[in-house]
């Protein structure tokens, strides 16, 4: 990979490091914000809001952790140089797939092919625009004017 491009994608991993790390300190404050407010909850709605909170942050905390992993992963393989190397078929990752997923391990084909395995796999029906005028409405209630 050019060493314009590399440094563009590790650019990006830092990048996104720093937002995702930016975010856990903001859910720090409001986790110790629903602490304080849990001290003395007015009612069973308050009390069921705030747990529902702190499950969702938790939840997104965790995946941001994992997305934290494969960041520094990624920047370990950067100094390296296995950055940008499929580690299912040794292919070069396509660029735009870099730039869009910066700490993606797999080209395109074998990250399909991964969660198919896994079962995470969401299968692309593309979108096929409906034009008005193709669509024919028969109701009996309206009436021509």
């Amino acid at each position: 990979m050019e060493k314009e491009k590399l440094e563009e994608c590790r650019k990006r991993l830092l990048e996104e490091k720093s937002k995702i790390l930016e975010r856990y300190l903001a859910k720090e404050e409001t986790q110790q914000r629903l602490e304080e407010e849990s001290k003395e909850p007015r009612d069973w709605e308050d009390i069921g809001q705030m747990t529902y909170t702190e499950e969702l942050l938790d939840n997104l905390s965790q995946i941001e952790i994992n997305t934290l992993k494969e960041i520094d992963y990624a920047l370990k393989k950067i100094e390296n140089g296995a950055y940008g190397v499929c580690e299912n078929c040794g292919e070069e990752i396509n660029f735009e797939r870099l730039c869009a997923i910066p700490w993606t391990r797999y080209c395109a084909k074998c990250a399909e092919e991964v969660e198919r395995e896994s079962g995470t796999f969401m299968p692309s029906y593309g979108f096929e625009p409906i034009l008005t005028e193709d669509i024919e409405i028969e109701r009996e209630d309206i009436g021509e004017a």
